[in-house]
């Protein structure tokens, strides 16, 4: 199995209304290039993933699957072309108005065999939010929650909650 770490200029954009109701991250921080969330690979994981994908307003959109196009390249029969896409979104509190801002990882499911959530599959093409410790699967791990091949990690877990912009 092969994999192709990370490249800046060909992330994937996400389309379509924000599902926490903010915005795109934008330029409102200092250091664009700060980690706010990994995605850590597992002790089960094949060697030739990537074992650390960071998040940051910089870099803040990836996609995984088969085709050379994709920020991860997994040559895997069961990955599909495009297989998932995940995105670093800034999105506004509800029902705040001190300004307090979300900083969520989300994942979209674009494959054929399925992208599992703590062992359940996920809704194809709806984005989902990661929590922390959120295990994500790239092949059926047939129910098993910690059987995915990520597990998502807030530099700040706080930041899931809500900080000042």
């Amino acid at each position: 199995q092969a994999s192709r770490a990370l490249g800046g200029s060909k992330a994937a954009r996400g389309g379509g209304p924000l599902p926490c109701g903010g915005s795109r991250p934008g330029a409102m921080e200092d250091d664009q290039t700060a980690p706010i969330a990994t995605l850590t690979r597992t002790a089960g994981a094949p060697d030739g993933l990537p074992s650390v994908i960071t998040f940051s307003l910089q870099s803040a959109a990836i996609s995984v699957g088969r085709l050379e196009s994709n920020n991860v390249v997994l040559n895997d029969k069961k990955i599909s072309k495009v297989h998932c896409r995940l995105q670093l979104r800034t999105c506004k509190q509800k029902g705040v108005d001190n300004g307090e801002v979300l900083r969520k990882l989300f994942v979209k499911d674009s494959s054929s065999f399925g992208t599992f959530l703590n062992g359940s599959s996920l809704a194809k093409e709806q984005w989902v939010a990661l929590q922390e410790g959120d295990v994500i699967g790239l092949r059926n791990p047939h129910g098993n929650p910690s059987g995915g091949e990520y597990v998502t990690r807030y530099a700040n877990p706080g930041d899931q909650v809500g900080q000042p912009a």
